[in-house]
């Protein structure tokens, strides 16, 4: 039996990745890795060191028991069936979260088997980042480049591609707040102009249950980030976005 090839008796899930629903619609699970992911966030900050070591190697123990079951239940999976049910977002991003999505057929299996893996309590924290193309940069210096004559031509909640300094940019506004981050996704570099803002989170409209801080740059509940510029609003209302410079997210303090 070839490694494509699906048994007579295995039923066909599927395709629509809100056939399987549980509890929750797609857009609550969305929100849902959203909130966690402040949560952590917010478990960063806090103070009492010694109290947050303890939840985290609580979560650590946590984690270690979901991978060691979900390790056992993959295992018992009939052939193809696995490929099929990732379809879900909701089940695409556990098994994603626990390394059991399956290879793609262009992987090199070492590859894979020395892919790292990503405990729960730092995500999205100290995410691994993954190799992904990034745009040849032109510029030596660190400078500020115009994205906006006006602020307003960019509603609160709405994003938009641009090209700034020969970078590919996707402006993002959550509510007066402005944030820029490269217009690559990091699972295959797919252009994010048409994805969607929820507050921070941007949901890539690429691959279900792909969600970024636009903050940061990490993926929340996932393994990749991308990269973010500075960004500044200027007395005239223009706003600007900083090539070559370091970038420090602006993240709640607590």
């Amino acid at each position: 039996m070839s490694s494509t090839s699906k048994p007579a008796d295995s039923e066909e899930l599927p395709e629509n990745p809100q056939a399987l629903i549980g509890f929750m619609t797609n857009d609550e699970w969305d929100e849902l890795l959203s909130y966690v992911n402040e949560l952590i966030q917010e478990m960063e900050e806090l103070p009492l060191p010694d109290v947050k070591d303890k939840v985290f190697e609580l979560l650590a123990g946590i984690d270690s028991i979901h991978r060691e079951g979900l390790w056992r239940l993959v295992r018992l999976f009939k052939e193809g069936v696995l490929e099929q049910v990732v379809t879900d977002p909701a089940i695409h991003t556990l098994m994603e979260l626990y390394d059991l999505l399956p290879a793609e057929p262009e992987q090199d299996t070492e590859q894979i088997a020395d892919k790292p893996k990503v405990n729960f309590p730092n995500i999205p924290i100290k995410v691994i980042p993954m190799e992904k193309e990034q745009t040849p940069k032109t510029s030596m210096y660190p400078h500020w480049v115009p994205a906006l004559n006006d602020k307003e031509d960019l509603l609160p909640g709405a994003l938009r591609a641009l090209e700034v300094d020969d970078q590919l940019i996707l402006l993002c506004r959550v509510k007066d707040e402005f944030f820029a981050l490269a217009n690559q996704c990091a699972q295959d570099g797919a252009s994010l102009e048409q994805s969607t803002l929820n507050g921070y989170t941007l949901s890539c409209s690429n691959h279900p249950g792909c969600l970024y801080d636009v903050r940061q740059g990490t993926r929340i509940a996932g393994m990749g980030e991308i990269d973010c510029y500075p960004v500044k609003v200027t007395d005239g209302g223009s706003v600007m976005v900083g090539i070559d410079m370091d970038f420090t997210p602006r993240l709640p303090t607590f």
